[in-house]
């Protein structure tokens, strides 16, 4: 139930010809890349779990979704500068938008993962709880007062997730470092991430299988649970989580040049009729580290599969 309130060709080519016609040297192939299903974990938080429970799922929703989530009907193509005849606005001039609450859901009584960051109504301004918590506010000494209140991080680093999970008081019988690697691979647009912004975190709740489109893209448990088990089911499937704190053969995509990250792709033996640009090629990478094949991007979503 809803209500509705007012408020303001590489392949055929030798490694030479590539190198003369890339204008590059190739590196030698790796042994090793980036593994999305891999965590590298301390001795003392060894990963015991072979599947994700119920208690685990449940626990990582309520820390991320929000029991109210408001929904812009416009699908943010009002521009609002409150236009003569706009019909997003009601007669006094005020913003419509949609409220969504659990109190009056029966089907999603416990809350959604909000397909934004922040909305804003004018008199009505809701911040999701997912982006709260993953990017919380920063100070800088450089910074006044006012300025350090206002900044937030822009990105969040795979070992900082665990951090900021274990801060909202997460003990290794609750949630699982499975259940917290599971979560990360579900937040990314496509597995295998070294950090995360907010606006990849937002593509990925959107891509979810199952995302309510009439919401603009929310979560419902249900949704958060089936994709969170898959995500657990293929990080077994690959072999599951590996002990120890040696991070040397996870390669940092992110800090390599754009004609670089051509050439990985070339030694895969990966088609390159993707756009160039180097998000996408990271993407694309680390899809074919995680599951030994380039990936199919979907049309609509912009996602791997």
């Amino acid at each position: 139930m809803q209500q509705r309130f007012l408020a303001p060709l590489f392949l055929t080519l030798s490694s030479s010809s590539l190198s003369s016609v890339l204008g590059f040297q190739l590196r030698p192939p790796q042994t090793t890349y980036s593994s999305p299903s891999r965590v590298f974990l301390s001795a003392s938080t060894s990963s015991t779990t072979d599947t994700l429970t119920d208690t685990e799922v449940q626990t990582l929703f309520n820390l991320l979704a929000d029991s109210t989530l408001l929904y812009d009907p416009s699908r943010g193509t009002c521009c609002r500068n409150r236009c003569s005849g706009c019909t997003y606005l009601d007669p006094a001039g005020n913003f419509l938008f949609d409220e969504y609450t659990t109190n009056n859901s029966e089907e999603d009584s416990r809350g959604w993962l909000a397909p934004y960051v922040n909305v804003d109504f004018g008199e009505r301004i809701q911040t999701s709880k997912w982006s709260t918590l993953l990017f919380p506010p920063v100070s800088s000494d450089d910074c006044d007062d006012d300025n350090k209140a206002a900044k937030k991080k822009k990105e969040v680093e795979r070992k900082e997730f665990t951090t900021l999970l274990e801060e909202q008081q997460l003990s290794s019988s609750s949630v699982s470092p499975l259940a917290i690697q599971a979560l990360w691979n579900t937040l990314s647009p496509s597995v295998g991430y070294p950090r995360l912004t907010s606006t990849e975190i937002i593509r990925a709740i959107k891509g979810m299988e199952g995302a309510k489109s009439e919401m603009g893209g929310a979560v419902t448990y249900d949704t958060f649970a089936k994709n969170l088990l898959a995500a657990g089911d293929q990080i077994q499937q690959l072999g599951g989580l590996s002990d120890g704190d040696d991070e040397s053969n996870v390669v940092d995509y992110d800090a390599m040049e754009k004609e670089e990250l051509l050439g990985l792709c070339v030694e895969r033996g990966m088609k390159t009729n993707f756009p160039k640009m180097k998000r996408i090629i990271i993407e694309e990478l680390r899809f074919f580290d995680a599951n030994g094949r380039q990936g199919k991007r979907h049309p609509v979503k912009n996602t791997l599969s």
